[in-house]
C-alpha cells in the first residue's frame, strides 16, 4: 500500500499562504522566489501577515507590508 506524504504542502496550500498579503508583498516574495529563497510560513499577527523566506536554515528574512525585506526580523524561531 502506497503512503501519502503529508507533510508536503500541496499546490492549493501554497496558493492560501499568499491570500491576505499586500501586492508589493507577494511581488517581493515571487522575486525572491526566483533567486532561489523559498516561502517557509506567513506568520498571521492581528494586524498584517508577515511571509518568512528562508535561503538556508539559518538565512532568513521577512517581508515587510510594504515590500520591504527585514533581514533582522525580531522574530523567535523554533527549530
Amino acid at each position: 500500500m502506497a503512503t501519502v506524504e503529508r507533510r508536503t504542502p500541496s499546490g492549493g496550500i501554497r496558493v492560501q499562504r499568499r491570500i491576505g498579503l499586500t501586492v508589493p508583498q507577494r511581488t517581493m516574495l515571487q522575486a525572491c522566489e526566483r533567486c532561489g529563497w523559498r516561502l517557509a510560513f506567513v506568520r498571521t499577527p492581528l494586524d498584517h501577515p508577515t511571509p518568512v523566506l528562508f535561503a538556508t536554515a539559518r538565512d532568513f528574512v521577512v517581508v515587510r507590508e510594504d515590500g520591504s525585506i527585514d533581514r533582522w526580523p525580531e522574530i523567535a524561531l523554533r527549530h
